[in-house]
């Protein structure tokens, strides 16, 4: 007899349902079903599921067990129970109930799981884990970045030639950007669950549009469904930001780090080449110094450090035995006038280097790009300085109280001559006697004059020239017949001085620049020729006074320093003696005849013509040719001296801009912290914490409406009914009067997601506690109608 059909029962005693156990898979489901669990047996009574036998439909002679709880409904009319039961066994749906069909359970743990969850309520708290978490991603994100900064400051200017190495450096801070991103977005994911329950509480919202806010973290579909963007703006914005922050920490934060070149800078002590005018005063030509070139050096190894003059002597014997003897100059030296033509006829202004100078001077990198380096250096040697004696015509009224050779009226536009130079004037005669002994040495012979060798003066560079002023002659200039415009006769007196070179060395690239500041200490030989009676200076008598000669002994040092400032001035006049005529425009054609070396220097420009402030040309031409005596090591004057340099060097390195990871990071931890702060209020708004794993899907759909409107859809699989998409459900307490109204106590109620009509709103601290049991008809088994 079918249970609907059977008259209804009165149960004098539950009896709790058995649980199957499997001996062996010979045995049939009859055989299993006869064997009682160690629950129906130890069981205390109260607990557990009151089952009540009832007849199968299409077994007659079988026997099955239902629950004892009738059902009130549809199906029959409610009738008085035994005490109720703290858990229902299996809860029927629309479709189960009045089926005869039951789930059996297979395991002792669920029944212990079930007895033991019939008495728990539903827990108003918050719970540490959650909000901890909140703080500690937050926490974590703002110190990843910082760590993220201290590599990249780390990184700054550190050069690195391994490209494994560059690769794995950059790695790592791309990690430590992805682990950021992690947190922040961790901490913007909890605020978020949390947020999307109040959502669900507040709003009703279509099932499509739950499944887009259960997945806003993977699926960004939910930024296209105006449903939830009107409706959840908040846990919107709160998925917007988590979408955004991989943008600024991922993509645009390790572009702070960049790989370029940048200029290191330093100071290191070096040792550096020097001009030493003093070495030439202990040299001894019987006894050469040996040079040594560097290993970088061009020049071949061996050989030996060369003078700037020959010298005659008096005994050219290795060891002299002769009295007084002595050594005396003779001319400059092969190697000096090397430098000098160098440097005269490379029209470059700047003083003469050699080739690899930079590299000698600064050092030789060993990886990245080559040194450039300053340095401030100084030392004593000759300079010519120059006076201004004679500015435009007529103007020779200084001239003749100093005795010069010539006067405006040689120059244009009075004389013919556009440069007019008299250097030799008192020049050290050379030769120094007439007649000496056969072969080299220019040793005397017969008895050695008392003035031999002796400098007595050092030559006065007479220089004039004429500028054209580019302005254009008056009508009634006398000069007009052959000129067109005005020129300006100058003459200037220089004489030796010695002097204080300062020179700021700047190695740059493949230039370098020489910045000589003189400071003049003095003439190097201070004697004055007598006048004639026409008051112009008698050359052909000794200078006085005689005690400032400088003599070959006894003072041999001073001698042979005197002998070198000379070789250098020496080689300065070949370029400056005689003169350029420069014919009238006027016939015409006008054009230079040049009877001076001067034109192939730099000191006259390409028209051939002297440059117009010809004497400040001429001081810095003097001082850059002694400086050029560092073109040549092998010279005795240059020696190696230690000091102080700045230092730079382009290196291709990591170059890291604060500016732009912090221009990242600084907004995204602002608005993280908005978020966290929101989440915090939120929690405490709440009362208690959520999540969206699948625990909290299972535990908030128990609702037999689900059941029901989800029928045909169990398996979850596509396509989805659309329908069901788009019913509205809402998160809250089951209302009264539903088919899961409460038990009559305040408390007993259940929470789950709900169509709109079924629902209320959850009340905080209220213990709810889950679905009510249902009211059944129970129809006796066909057992026990027989008996």
């Amino acid at each position: 007899m079918s249970p609907l059909g059977s008259p209804e029962i009165r149960v004098s005693r539950p009896e709790y349902a058995s649980i199957p156990q499997r001996t062996s898979d010979d045995e049939t489901y009859d055989v299993r079903t006869d064997r009682r669990s160690r629950f129906e047996e130890n069981i205390e009574p109260g607990l557990g599921i009151h089952m009540t036998p009832f007849a199968s439909p299409t077994s007659p002679g079988k026997s099955y067990s239902q629950q004892s709880t009738p059902k009130a409904g549809m199906f029959s009319s409610f009738a008085p129970l035994s005490p109720r039961p703290l858990y229902q066994r299996t809860p029927d749906t629309l479709y189960s109930f009045g089926t005869g069909i039951s789930r059996a359970r297979t395991d002792p743990m669920t029944e212990r799981l079930i007895a033991h969850r019939a008495t728990q309520s539903a827990q108003w708290k918050v719970h540490w884990r959650t909000p901890s978490i909140m703080v500690l991603a937050f926490t974590s994100g703002i110190l990843l970045a910082l760590a993220q900064h201290f590599w990249y400051k780390f990184l700054h200017h550190r050069p690195t030639y391994d490209e494994k190495e560059k690769f794995r450096w950059v790695l790592y801070g791309r990690a430590l950007a992805y682990l950021s991103k992690v947190a922040f977005g961790g901490c913007c994911i909890l605020v978020f669950r949390q947020r999307i329950w109040r959502t669900f509480r507040e709003r009703a919202l279509s099932v499509l549009s739950i499944d887009h806010l259960f997945g806003a973290t993977d699926d960004p579909s939910l930024f296209i469904n105006w449903e939830t963007i009107s409706n959840a703006p908040v846990a919107v914005a709160i998925a917007t930001v988590f979408w955004i922050i991989p943008l600024a920490t991922i993509i645009f934060s390790p572009g702070a780090l960049t790989f370029g070149d940048y200029l290191e800078a330093g100071t290191v002590s070096r040792t550096v080449p020097h001009i030493n005018f003093t070495q030439e005063t202990i040299k001894d030509w019987r006894r050469p110094v040996t040079y040594e070139p560097s290993e970088d050096d061009l020049l071949a190894k061996g050989g030996n450090k060369r003078s700037l003059m020959y010298y005659n002597t008096t005994d050219k014997s290795e060891n002299p035995t002769s009295p007084n003897w002595f050594d005396y100059y003779d001319q400059p030296s092969a190697e000096l006038r090397r430098v000098a033509l160098l440097f005269g006829y490379n029209l470059m202004n700047h003083s003469t280097h050699r080739l690899n100078a930079r590299q000698l001077v600064c050092g030789k990198a060993e990886a990245g790009g080559p040194y450039n380096c300053t340095y401030t250096q100084s030392f004593i040697a000759p300079a010519y300085k120059c006076d201004l004696v004679a500015d435009g015509i007529g103007d020779n009224s200084r001239l003749a109280e100093l005795g010069a050779p010539f006067n405006t009226s040689a120059l244009l536009p009075e004389g013919r001559n556009a440069y007019q130079a008299d250097v030799g004037l008192g020049d050290y005669r050379r030769p120094q006697m007439d007649n000496f002994q056969r072969g080299p040495g220019g040793v005397p012979a017969g008895e050695v004059p008392t003035d031999l060798g002796v400098f007595k003066a050092e030559p006065t560079l007479w220089i004039g020239w004429s500028n054209n002023s580019t302005e254009p002659l008056a009508a009634e200039s006398p000069y007009r017949t052959n000129w067109t415009h005005r020129y300006d006769p100058k003459i200037i007196r220089c004489v030796m001085n010695e002097a204080r070179y300062t020179v700021d060395w700047n190695f740059t690239g493949p230039y370098f620049m020489a910045m000589p500041m003189l400071e003049f200490l003095g003439p190097v030989l201070d004697t004055n020729f007598t006048r004639n009676e026409d008051g112009s200076l008698n050359y052909s008598t000794d200078p006085v006074p005689a005690d400032n000669f400088i003599r070959p002994l006894p003072d041999v040092g001073l001698y042979k320093k005197m002998a070198a400032y000379h070789a250098m001035g020496e080689m300065l006049r070949d370029f400056l003696g005689g003169h350029i005529e420069l014919e009238a425009p006027l016939p015409g054609p006008s054009y230079a005849v040049v009877s001076s070396d001067v034109t192939k220097t730099r000191l006259v420009g390409v028209d051939s013509l002297p440059k117009k402030d010809f004497g400040k040309v001429l001081e810095q031409f003097f001082a850059d040719m002694v400086l050029s005596l560092y073109s040549a090591p092998e010279m005795l004057v240059v020696e190696n001296q230690e000091l102080e340099m700045n230092r730079t060097q382009w290196q291709s390195s990591f170059v890291y801009v604060p500016q732009r990871l912090w221009t990242c990071y600084l907004p995204v931890i602002f608005v993280t912290l908005v978020i966290l702060l929101f989440g915090m209020f939120t929690v405490w708004q709440d009362g208690t914490t959520f999540s969206t794993g699948f625990s909290r899907i299972l535990v908030t759909t128990r609702n037999t409406t689900l059941d029901d409107i989800s029928r045909g859809a169990c398996l979850g699989n596509d396509p989805f009914p659309m329908e069901l998409m788009h019913t509205r459900l809402k998160f809250g307490v089951l209302s009264e009067g539903s088919e899961n109204e409460f038990m009559g106590t305040e408390g007993f109620q259940h929470c789950a997601f709900g169509v709109m009509s079924e629902i209320r709103p959850i009340t905080r601290g209220v213990p709810y506690a889950g679905l009510r049991r249902r009211k059944q008809d129970l129809r006796p088994s066909q057992g026990e109608e027989e008996s």
